[in-house]
């Protein structure tokens, strides 16, 4: 095992590089998945540190920190093809964005317009008023290689859930998504510079309200938020 400090791994990331931000079982899974494959250096963050004991049999770089200020703290080293795969049962993007933007706009996460309710599949509370949102009322298997057809139901899935969500019209509020690009079976990421996007929209329209998602072509995770000037 491995443990780097926060500001210590600048001779350590390429433009190959994949962070996994969560030591769990996602995490753990992503990782035994993308180090096989990975042509850079594999860091996992968490603040658990009995979380990064599970995973110290694997050839990664262990990072014992919380994981969106990680991104923040080291933004200067990260490149924009670096891979983040958010694994915590937090909405890792709105975080990092509401982090990113202090200072140049005040970020006040709100209730999410219940009418949106009416235009997505299943949905669910997510941690700290996001929403959860899927085509799946059921779990899915780990391995799941994302294919057109679900692998349980058959169904076909003819919108993508990000070009779902991306498709919303609502008054008063603007809508971002990231698309989470599937790295492996089972395993969802985004790029740096998808998060760099995501905040120059934002502060290019200064104020207003949001709904920022993250999401794949089955599932997803969104957060509304208003955005003020100081």
């Amino acid at each position: 095992m491995v443990t780097f400090a926060a500001g210590r791994i600048s001779a350590e990331v390429s433009e190959e590089s994949i962070f996994i931000i969560g030591a769990g079982h996602f995490g753990g899974r992503a990782a035994r998945s993308l180090v096989k494959k990975s042509k850079g250096p594999v860091f996992i963050v968490d603040i658990d540190e009995n979380s990064i004991s599970q995973v110290k049999d694997l050839p990664v770089k262990l990072i014992v920190y919380d994981g969106s200020r990680f991104l923040i703290d080291n933004s200067h080293l990260l490149k924009p093809p670096n891979l983040i795969i958010p694994a915590l049962p937090i909405h890792l993007a709105f975080e990092w964005l509401k982090r990113y933007l202090y200072g140049r706009l005040k970020i006040k996460q709100i209730s999410f317009p219940q009418e949106i309710r009416d235009f997505l599949p299943f949905t669910w509370p997510g941690s700290e008023g996001s929403l959860l949102i899927s085509y799946a009322d059921f779990i899915c298997p780990d391995d799941c290689s994302e294919p057109e057809y679900c692998t349980v139901t058959g169904e076909r899935r003819e919108i993508p859930l990000h070009d779902l969500v991306e498709g919303l019209e609502l008054d008063d509020f603007g809508v971002h998504v990231i698309k989470s690009l599937q790295l492996a079976p089972g395993v969802g990421g985004y790029k740096v510079e998808d998060l760099m996007k995501a905040a120059e929209i934002i502060v290019q329209n200064k104020e207003g309200k949001w709904l920022i998602s993250t999401a794949c072509r089955c599932h997803g995770i969104l957060t509304a938020f208003e955005a003020q000037p100081y």
